[in-house]
């Protein structure tokens, strides 16, 4: 067989209903082989095998005979070690994503075109909130998705933190795969590159694979780019591949904190050529535009506010979208924990420290690694078992806190917070915040430790 195992389920996969697209069973398989007699999947629970073979198996094997021939069987294999941890999924029923007026968006990558790209399916641009702002940088990113490589190249977007660059950045890849899927979409952040430069320097064997990665993207989307600043090695290869796409008119899309101007310490041919296309400036957001980021959010998460709430927020945080949306999950996840109203008062009550001389301006930012270190530290273990492979009982619940402060404190999706744990299945998350979640509604000493920790953080 020319294919792989692999390549064969996303086939399978997409010619599929949207349903099973998106059903949790379906992407925890692992395809293990494919010969003409047979695909051959590895899943890993009886329980899992058991609902594919109900839901899903007449269509497989339809499929199956389409691609391969009606030959060809459908093996299911039991194999626990592609289970993180033992997990209850009988309540999970994923639903494929809608636009408020209930017509369907368009299909987020695959799990394994997920992993190719680096893309975080849930940065689109119908999730992202335009304002006087921001226009500017939208429109340039939408032009660019639906045009690469001609008007805008590169597209050099700067701004401070936490306002929203990187779901730009994220929103343009989402848009060129779902639209030209035979495009190669590749983003990174600059300290990635950095990392797997060393990495084909001190492996000889790689230099040319990481080349070939690099030079051969149709779109490549690199998220920080002043972090590249007195990295010179690391500049010199920059400077080649942002040669060597520009002049096969493929398209390069850069963030940065700063303008190409004020890049001191970056050399002046790249910081030249940086500005050869689109530089575009995110501001920080006005007053309306902060209210329609809430309302997004509350419409994202599902969740009821009184319109005099919304206004609060928006008035008391002003700096960044990041910062806005965390203060909004802060405030609802303390209201569902204390079991109060969500009401003026009560926001008062809770975010009336929030001002540019606050004590919560010295707090620490939600970040997966972060959270980790005020996890560890609360419950007396090293951050390192967090991600470790251990299953204790003394290491699995500081585990399952954590991945659930990650989900309410920051933007991670669940395969996001997985890949910071060190999980291969984001199912594992599921089920940590599902259990998190039952030990909060059922047990008030716990839940008064998950405020602590939640107060630990703006």
């Amino acid at each position: 067989m020319r294919q792989t195992p692999n390549e064969i389920w996303l086939e399978i996969l997409e010619k599929l209903s949207d349903a099973a697209r998106q059903d949790v069973y379906l992407h925890q398989v692992v395809p293990l082989s494919i010969t003409a007699e047979a695909l051959n999947i590895a899943v890993p629970s009886a329980y899992t095998r058991a609902r594919i073979e109900e839901r899903f198996r007449a269509d497989i094997q339809r499929v199956l005979a389409t691609l391969i021939g009606a030959q060809c069987a459908l093996i299911l294999t039991v194999d626990e070690s592609t289970a993180d941890e033992d997990e209850d999924l009988s309540e999970i029923q994923p639903q494929r994503p809608t636009h408020r007026n209930n017509t369907a968006i368009d299909d987020p990558p695959t799990p394994l075109r997920q992993v190719q790209t680096g893309l975080n399916p849930n940065y689109r641009f119908d999730r992202f909130i335009v304002g006087s702002s921001n226009r500017v940088c939208h429109a340039t990113a939408l032009a660019v998705s639906e045009n690469p490589g001609r008007d805008y190249n590169p597209l050099f977007i700067y701004g401070e933190v936490g306002l929203g660059k990187t779901h730009l950045l994220h929103a343009i890849g989402n848009r060129l795969s779902a639209n030209q899927p035979e495009k190669k979409v590749l983003y990174v952040t600059s300290e990635t590159f950095m990392n797997e430069y060393v990495e084909s320097i001190v492996n000889r064997t790689s230099a040319q694979g990481f080349r070939t990665k690099y030079r051969t993207a149709d779109l490549l989307l690199i998220d920080d780019i002043q972090f590249l600043q007195r990295k010179e090695g690391t500049q010199e290869e920059f400077f080649n591949t942002f040669n060597d796409l520009h002049m096969n008119s493929n398209q390069i899309v850069m963030t940065s904190d700063r303008p190409p101007g004020n890049l001191e310490n970056l050399e002046e041919r790249l910081r030249s050529r940086f500005e050869w296309g689109m530089v575009a400036e995110i501001d920080r957001p006005q007053y309306e535009m902060r209210i329609g980021i809430l309302q997004q959010k509350c419409y994202d998460q599902e969740i009821e506010l009184p319109n005099e709430v919304l206004s609060y927020i928006a008035e008391v945080v002003t700096t960044n979208i990041r910062e806005l949306e965390g203060t909004l999950v802060r405030l609802v996840a303390q209201a569902s924990i204390l079991k109060e109203t969500l009401s003026v008062d009560f926001a008062r009550q809770i975010l009336g420290d929030v001002g540019p001389t606050s004590p919560l301006r010295q707090r620490k930012t939600a970040t997966a690694k972060g959270i980790q270190t005020v996890v560890a530290d609360y419950f007396g273990i090293e951050p390192a078992d967090l991600i470790s492979q251990k299953r204790t009982k003394a290491l699995a619940y500081p585990r399952q806190v954590a991945m659930y402060l990650c989900r309410e404190l920051t933007q991670m999706s669940y395969a996001n917070i997985a890949q910071a744990f060190n999980r291969g299945n984001h199912t594992t998350v599921i089920h940590a915040c599902k259990q998190i979640e039952k030990i909060i509604n059922e047990n008030d000493d716990e839940r008064e430790s998950i405020t602590i920790l939640l107060n630990q953080f703006h």
